[in-house]
């Protein structure tokens, strides 16, 4: 199984080590994030990302063997980021009460998922090779041990003996929900609505009676 912050080196000719060679890494991600979601994966050769990225064919190939292995090195590197930032929000609004965090929480992991949509669901969708290193470092996993102690801050609220399994299940609810959202090309519900309501599910969810812990009834768009 995945663990958090555990990197697979196998997808690398030569994993980069200081500063230079970081950076020369980083350019080849960036500039092929960017043509795959300008032309897609199948238009975009090898040779177009050395010329994006402004470097000689010799230094992508010093760390990739192809452009396959450039594909799986860039969504790797964008789960483990999100993954990242996400558990520094768990610490963040945990000292919240659940009600006004988990709203948070969901916004900005949301919002990660949409800067990135090209990769974490279009490129994908389009490259099948791609599909078990994205169930790997699908972000419910890589979040896993975070989120549940997230939970476990408000283990009085939510209910302690069902917080395991219901932070499993809400777990691939959320990720589910915000990679389907993304996926269509047009919605019956805006954005906004479509993140009050998955918040709003989440909480009824662990607090089935609609309400905080302090009686008062949970609102569809926690203030």
């Amino acid at each position: 199984m995945m663990h958090e912050g555990e990197s697979n080196g196998s997808i690398w000719r030569k994993q980069p080590k200081q500063g230079r060679s970081i950076c020369t890494v980083q350019s080849i991600l960036q500039a092929a994030e960017e043509l795959f979601t300008a032309q897609g994966y199948d238009a975009t050769t090898a040779e177009d990302i050395v010329l994006r990225a402004g470097i000689g064919v010799g230094s992508l190939y010093d760390y990739f063997p192809n452009k396959k292995a450039i594909a799986l090195a860039l969504l790797e590197n964008i789960s483990m980021g999100i993954a990242d930032g996400s558990r520094l929000l768990f610490v963040e609004h945990g000292k919240e009460p659940i009600e006004t965090s988990l709203p948070k929480v969901i916004r900005k992991i949301y919002l990660s998922y949409k800067r990135h949509k090209s990769v974490l669901i279009h490129l994908v969708n389009e490259v099948p090779a791609l599909r078990p290193l994205a169930d790997l470092y699908s972000i419910d996993k890589l979040i896993h041990r975070t989120s549940l102690m997230y939970l476990h801050i408000y283990e009085e609220q939510v209910g302690g003996k069902d917080i395991e399994a219901n932070h499993q299940f809400l777990n691939l609810v959320f990720t589910a929900s915000i990679k389907h959202y993304l996926s269509e090309s047009t919605h019956v519900i805006d954005e906004e609505a479509f993140l009050d309501r998955l918040a709003s599910m989440i909480l009824n969810t662990l607090m089935p009676t609609g309400r905080d812990s302090s009686g008062a009834v949970i609102p569809l768009r926690p203030s």
